[in-house]
């Protein structure tokens, strides 16, 4: 019973997560300045866009690689819900 419900609570969220609509993000660093941590992860073409969307079969061993050694506010600045794309990757991966 306890691992139906965690399973229609990871649906949900994955559910809220696709659907979150945002209109802008005050967060969101300024355009001359960069994250140098995201220099490796715009050196795979896809990775982050297919991680985005559920696309497992997509991602590359190296594309794990980088984004599970990302530092948490990096992981956080490409993801909306860092903890859940952080515990599907790893399980994917």
């Amino acid at each position: 019973m306890q691992t139906i419900l965690a399973m229609n609570m990871i649906a949900l969220i994955i559910m809220l997560s696709i659907f979150i609509q945002t209109l802008g993000n005050d967060l969101a660093p300024a355009p001359s300045q960069t994250l140098p941590c995201l220099d490796d992860v715009k050196t795979i073409p896809n990775c982050v866009k297919a991680v985005f969307h559920f696309k497992f079969k997509e991602v590359t061993e190296t594309c794990c690689t980088i984004l599970l050694t990302l530092p948490d506010d990096c992981f956080g600045f490409l993801f909306p819900i860092p903890r859940v794309y952080h515990f599907l990757l790893k399980s994917a991966c």
